[in-house]
């Protein structure tokens, strides 16, 4: 069960993004070729099913936050050894909340369109009402609904990145979205905001202020303690901000990775 993973750069410090539901690694191309993170070795990785990583013959198992949490937690026993951030956007966030153990070698994580759930709130109570939604965790919608569901989550991307998106939503394994629609509407047995404040380690959070997805204040409501007491909003950006402003969303990376890594 091998994960696909690039490589950019050889710095001191490491960052490892994870991406969402029905992306690729190529959903962070943008961010990590910008200056701001010139000086950092970066490791993207295709998800389970997504990409070209394995597609799972026990979707059921694999294809659960759990199931995805415990792939990437073996993954990151490669680099044990070294000081990393990790880096996640919407599924992503889940993911890394849901590592468990969580990893020593990590010294913070930043959660791009935040989706944190615990034992009261679910991914359904988070979603804003959207009946587009549901396409991010239907097996096999059709191109309307694809095309409806990525305009509600990139705000202004242009043709060309939206396109590349239908095509990788529509390349991920159908198995993975049924799955996790399977899993949304219930609360976890597993709190994952509790699970990162016990890693005792900084937290950043920002959404994009043209959010139109998750609810961008719900965590206001739980006592996970912010990089800077701040929940970031970053200007003309929706649900990607990876794809809507790459260039905001590695600067701030940037100064959270400084603060970490100092």
């Amino acid at each position: 069960m091998l994960l696909n993973r690039e490589i950019t750069g050889d710095g001191e410090h490491t960052i490892v993004f994870i991406h969402g539901n029905s992306q690729s690694l190529h959903t962070w191309d943008k961010v990590i070729y910008q200056d701001a993170l010139s000086n950092y070795t970066k490791i993207t990785i295709d998800l389970p099913g997504h990409g070209l990583s394995f597609k799972s013959k026990r979707p059921q198992i694999d294809y659960t936050i759990s199931g995805f949490a415990s792939t990437i937690s073996n993954f990151l026993e490669v680099y044990r050894d070294r000081k990393y951030i990790l880096v996640g956007t919407s599924l992503g966030t889940s993911i890394i909340s849901a590592l468990d153990p969580f990893p020593k070698a990590c010294s913070g994580v930043f959660l791009s369109a935040a989706m944190l759930s615990t034992k009261n709130i679910s991914v359904k109570d988070m979603m804003q009402p959207n009946p587009t939604g549901v396409s991010g965790f239907k097996a096999v919608p059709s191109d309307e609904e694809i095309d409806q569901f990525i305009d509600r989550l990139i705000f202004c991307a242009g043709p060309e990145i939206k396109q590349h998106y239908k095509e990788v939503f529509k390349q991920t394994d159908s198995e993975v979205r049924a799955c996790l629609s399977k899993s949304s509407v219930k609360p976890p047995e597993f709190d994952r905001i509790k699970n990162l404040m016990s890693a005792n380690i900084p937290v950043a959070v920002v959404y994009g202020a043209q959010e139109a997805l998750v609810q961008s204040d719900y965590l206001k409501k739980t006592d996970l303690k912010l990089w800077r007491n701040n929940i970031f909003k970053i200007d003309n950006a929706g649900h990607c901000i990876e794809l809507d402003q790459p260039e905001a969303l590695a600067g701030l990376i940037r100064e959270f990775a400084t603060y970490c890594f100092s």
